[in-house]
């Protein structure tokens, strides 16, 4: 009653194929793009006489055929048992039968889908109860490890991929992709922080939050947006954030907290997620250095407050505080959280690693910096009396992970107060402890808020004598390294051997330079690589490697561009370098050149 659609390459072996089943039974919206994700509604274990024959399992997917999904205990009951542990906490998962639904993305076109899955020895049997194809294939299919190590994708009852929806994409999407999971290396270099993604949230929840969020923010959102920033990143991130927050909270509200919760967005930048959270009925406000011109946009409903926070800023109307991508403010907000009330909650989504006085080196080795932070944030939130938790967010970036903090055994309020109170100097003195002590009477005399006037660092800013030489030197030094161009035009031959140089890496060029002239240019966003890149009408990088960027007609760069064709070339700002400094000259004439020639 098994039809073969198609097989895989060989895999490692039977713990390679569980371990890929295990990724494709608890995330199939990683393949399946109209998912969510997962409810697990039931676990069982399933009896040794259909465990071992196949027989019994098609006379059982032919009695759950014929009941709908209320008929599915009367069949599975007789055959199963209780589990003496999670599926997902067992060394192996062969006998569990699991019934959950799959959720969709879009709630206002699919109902969710009932499936049942049986894991047997060699396979798993993947059986639809609902028995509708919209986010699901309807077909029973199962994924079999053979004697020689393939996995095979099997249908029941259907010999041709065309009479059932959903077959094709079977076996073009998802054999492949468990095949490549199989086959995948497990890491072992180092630790590894292992964060579920909405671990902390009913995801029915908070995808219904996030649909409804969208819907009613999105479009209006990028469409008024008058920041430089790509309003579909931060506008569909922001909703994201405010769909976890407002899942948090209605979780809270179901655990019989009956305090309304309120909040303050520390450096809330834009602003959006206060708006946001605002519209949707939480009192709250948002605190930065520095206006933003969407500010005005909110509205008064929106409370957004310019001023800096400072170690002695205090809020204690607010009880969640609120430290998204807060940079130099997140070590600070968990601390100032519990000095302004007792009860106070956290959240954090850090982004650049910062301590109390300056940038975070890592201390766990095997580790990523970013990761080593969150442990360092985690400790700290729990050293302040926070019940901490980790969790993975479903955000347009790579620094995802959030710490949700909620308060937890506390000592007496006075002795809690006292700890709070000599926290920070004690941190500090970890890491300086005899230069700190000298110089810092208080830990508020340490904090330096950011300042008002965004600086620019760009490389734009720096002595315009400093850039014109080191500029020349990098291009000259390229010069050296030989290699002719052919790239003249036509009508010129001889410039069909104009010296076009060589190419270094960044790391090379970086050696040319002084310790001064270095320094200088760390102290700017990107640093020498910022440099080249602001002169690509000289340099051109690719993959590190920087090289000359020989001149091209005008209307060869206007034809090469994504606008339209009819586009004019830009009036001329610019000196040509070539033609000043380049012993040949440039290889263009003035009135083809897109630089001045003079």
């Amino acid at each position: 009653m098994w039809f073969n659609a198609d097989c895989s390459a060989e895999v490692p072996g039977k713990d390679s194929f569980q371990t890929a089943l295990r990724v494709w039974i608890d995330k199939p919206h990683t393949i399946n793009r109209r998912l969510t994700g997962v409810k697990p509604l039931r676990e069982r274990v399933i009896k040794p006489a259909v465990l071992n024959s196949d027989d019994a399992l098609c006379t059982l997917i032919e009695q759950l055929s014929a009941v709908d999904v209320d008929g599915l205990d009367s069949v599975l009951e007789p055959l199963t048992g209780h589990p003496e542990c999670s599926w997902k906490d067992a060394s192996e998962i062969v006998g569990y039968v699991l019934e959950r639904e799959l959720l969709p993305k879009q709630i206002d076109r699919f109902s969710p889908v009932r499936e049942v899955v049986m894991v047997f020895g060699d396979s798993a049997v993947f059986y639809n109860a609902s028995k509708t194809s919209a986010v699901s294939p309807s077909i029973t299919y199962r994924l079999r490890l053979s004697d020689d190590s393939r996995i095979h994708l099997e249908f029941y009852k259907f010999k041709c991929e065309d009479e059932v929806s959903g077959a094709s994409w079977l076996k073009e999407h998802v054999l492949p992709k468990v095949t490549k999971w199989a086959c995948s290396e497990p890491t072992t270099k180092g630790k590894q922080l292992v964060v579920p993604s909405l671990s902390q949230v009913p995801i029915e929840k908070y995808n219904a939050m996030y649909f409804n969020l969208k819907k009613k923010y999105g479009k209006h959102l990028c469409k008024i947006w008058p920041e430089t920033t790509d309003p579909l990143k931060y506008v569909y991130e922001d909703i994201a954030i405010a769909s976890y927050l407002l899942a948090v909270w209605d979780e809270e509200k179901q655990n019989d907290h009956d305090e309304a919760p309120t909040f303050i967005d520390v450096g809330c930048g834009n602003g959006l997620l206060v708006y946001l959270l605002a519209a949707e009925g939480y009192d709250g406000i948002g605190v930065d250095v520095r206006k933003r011109k969407i500010w005005e946009l909110f509205g008064s409903s929106t409370k957004l407050l310019e001023q800096p926070i400072t170690p002695e800023t205090r809020f204690p109307e607010y009880m969640w505080w609120i430290g998204n991508h807060s940079d130099e403010l997140t070590p600070w907000i968990p601390y100032l959280a519990s000095r302004s009330r007792p009860d106070a909650r956290v959240f954090l989504l850090p982004c650049c690693p910062f301590t109390f006085h300056g940038k975070y080196q890592r201390q766990h080795g095997g580790m990523s910096q970013y990761q080593s932070y969150l442990l360092f944030l985690q400790g700290l939130c729990h050293d302040l009396g926070f019940d901490v938790t980790l969790d993975r967010l479903r955000i347009p970036s790579t620094k995802r992970i959030c710490l949700v903090c909620k308060p937890g055994e506390r000592k007496d309020q006075q002795a809690a107060a006292e700890d709070i109170e000599g926290f920070i100097p004690s941190r500090i003195d970890f890491q300086q402890e005899t230069r700190l002590k000298q110089e810092h009477e208080a830990h508020a005399e340490k904090f330096e808020p950011r300042a008002k006037t965004e600086a620019v660092r760009n490389c734009t800013q720096l002595d315009r004598d400093f850039l014109d030489c080191t500029v020349d030197l990098l291009a000259k030094k390229l010069l050296q390294l030989g290699g002719d161009s052919s790239s003249g035009p036509p009508e010129s031959p001889e410039e069909h051997h104009w010296l076009k140089g060589g190419n270094l890496h960044l790391s090379e060029l970086a050696d040319l330079l002084s310790k001064e002239d270095l320094n200088m240019l760390k102290s700017q966003c990107g640093g020498l690589q910022t440099l080249v890149r602001n002169h690509k009408h000289i340099f051109q990088v690719d993959k590190g490697l920087v090289s000359l960027n020989v001149p091209k007609l005008a209307a060869e760069k206007v034809g090469s561009s994504k606008k339209n064709s009819a586009t004019k070339p830009p009036g001329k700002r610019k000196h040509c370098w070539f033609h000043r400094n380049h012993p040949q000259g440039c290889p263009l004439q003035g009135d083809e050149c897109t630089f001045i020639h003079e």
